[in-house]
């Protein structure tokens, strides 16, 4: 299954983006992503499941996003 990585400006945002997206049945976590080229604050949440509803829900929910990326 693909995972996305969803970038984040602070790591209150990730935490909030956590906890609102398990409430609505997703699989995420926070993890700790540092590289040069990164933005935000170095913490994204890794998702399983259907990227664009989670990022609508979010927006939905007053929370920022900087970015989606896909791996495989």
């Amino acid at each position: 299954m693909k995972r996305y990585i969803i970038q984040v400006g602070t790591v209150t945002y990730a935490i909030k983006a956590r906890d609102i997206l398990r409430r609505k049945g997703f699989k995420v976590k926070i993890e700790r992503k540092t590289s040069e080229n990164s933005r935000g604050c170095g913490y994204v949440i890794v998702l399983q499941g259907n990227a664009a509803a989670a990022l609508e829900i979010l927006r939905e929910n007053g929370v920022k996003t900087l970015g989606l990326t896909e791996e495989n």
